[in-house]
C-alpha cells in the first residue's frame, strides 16, 4: 500500500487504463513512432515505449513525465531525442499547444520569450524545451517573436497620463488605425505608479457598448486563457497586431476576416479590470507601441 501511495516504486509504470475491451492499444494497429506519439484510450507508458523501441524510462525524461506516469487520450508524446519544436497551425494558440504538450504557458511563453498577449502566427515554429531566451526590442516580422517576459495589463484605477503628441509621419506600412471605442481614455501606454507598465491604453466604456476593429484584419485569438485580460480578442494586420481585452461578449471567432469598424466585442470588466472599459494595445510585430501615436486625433 505504501509502495503504491508513493508512486514510484515499480520497476515498470501502469497508468491508468481504459476500460477491459480497449486495455491495450491495438497491437496490429501501425505505431506511429518517428518522432511524435499520439496518446490512445489503453495505452501505457511501457507499452508505447515497447512497440517504439525505446526505454519507458527515456520517453518519461524526454516528456517530463514522473509517477505515476498518468497518460490522457490524445496526450503528444515526444519520442526520446526527437526535434523539440512545434509548428504552429491555424486556428491554434499558446495556451492549447502548452497543455497538449504537457507544459505550463508561462513555460512555452518564457522558452520563446513570447509576451503577453502571447501573439502567434501560423507557421511559425516554437520550441518545446530549453531556458529563457533573452529580450530583443523590436521585431517587424511575425514569425520567431522575441520580447520582454510576458506582462499582466495594470489595474485600470490610474489617472490618465497626458497624451503623447502624434508623430509627423506614421510608422511605415501602418494601417490607418481607427479608435475601437469612443469613451475617454483613462490610463495611457507606458509606466505607471507602482512600477507597472502598461502596454496599449485603457478607454472608459459602459457594459455591452460595442467594440470595434481598428483596422480590416484576421482574427487570430478569441478566448479568455490569457490571465488578467479577460475576454480577448486580437487581429493581425498584416505585421501589426491589435488587442481589445476586458470585454464581456466577443462578436468573432479565430480565422475570420473583420473589416474596419465591425464590431467584434461588447465591452466589460472581465479579467483584472475594476471597472468597464476597452484596453487597446498595437504592436508592431510583438513590440507594444504606444496607441495615441497611431489613431486620428478627437
Amino acid at each position: 500500500m505504501l509502495c503504491a501511495a508513493l508512486g514510484a516504486c515499480a520497476s515498470r509504470p501502469e497508468p491508468i487504463r481504459g476500460p477491459s475491451s480497449t486495455s491495450s492499444a491495438s497491437q496490429s494497429e501501425p505505431a506511429s513512432c518517428a518522432s511524435r506519439y499520439t496518446v490512445r484510450r489503453g495505452d501505457t507508458l511501457s507499452g508505447i515505449a515497447d512497440r517504439c523501441g525505446v526505454r519507458w524510462l527515456d520517453m518519461a525524461a524526454e516528456n517530463n513525465l514522473s509517477a505515476p506516469y498518468t497518460l490522457r487520450d490524445g496526450q503528444v508524446l515526444l519520442m526520446p531525442g526527437a526535434a523539440r519544436t512545434y509548428t504552429v497551425r491555424r486556428g491554434d494558440n499558446l495556451y492549447r499547444i502548452a497543455v497538449s504538450h504537457g507544459m505550463s504557458l508561462q513555460e512555452l511563453a518564457s522558452i520563446n520569450a513570447i509576451p503577453a498577449p502571447y501573439t502567434i502566427y501560423p507557421g511559425q515554429e516554437l520550441q518545446l524545451s530549453g531556458t529563457a531566451r533573452p529580450a530583443q526590442t523590436a521585431s517587424a516580422t511575425p514569425p520567431a517573436p522575441s520580447q520582454r517576459p510576458a506582462q499582466t495589463p495594470p489595474p485600470a484605477s490610474q489617472p490618465a497620463q497626458q497624451p503623447a503628441q502624434q508623430p509627423s509621419q506614421p510608422a511605415a506600412g501602418a494601417p490607418q488605425f481607427r479608435w475601437p471605442h469612443s469613451g475617454e481614455v483613462i490610463a495611457n501606454f507606458g509606466a505607471q505608479p507602482g512600477g507597472r507598465r502598461n502596454d496599449g491604453i485603457k478607454i472608459a466604456a459602459s457594459v455591452g457598448e460595442p467594440v470595434r476593429a481598428a483596422a480590416a484584419g484576421e482574427v487570430v485569438y478569441a478566448g479568455n486563457e490569457l490571465q488578467g485580460y479577460g475576454e480577448l480578442v486580437l487581429l493581425r494586420h498584416g505585421d501589426w497586431v491589435t488587442a481589445y481585452a476586458h470585454n464581456s461578449v466577443l462578436r468573432v471567432s479565430v480565422g475570420q476576416q473583420v473589416e474596419a469598424g465591425a464590431v467584434i466585442a461588447e465591452a466589460g470588466s472581465t479579467g483584472s479590470a475594476n471597472r468597464v472599459q476597452v484596453h487597446f494595445e498595437i504592436r508592431r510585430g510583438v513590440t507594444p507601441v504606444n496607441p495615441l501615436e497611431y489613431l486620428p486625433r478627437r
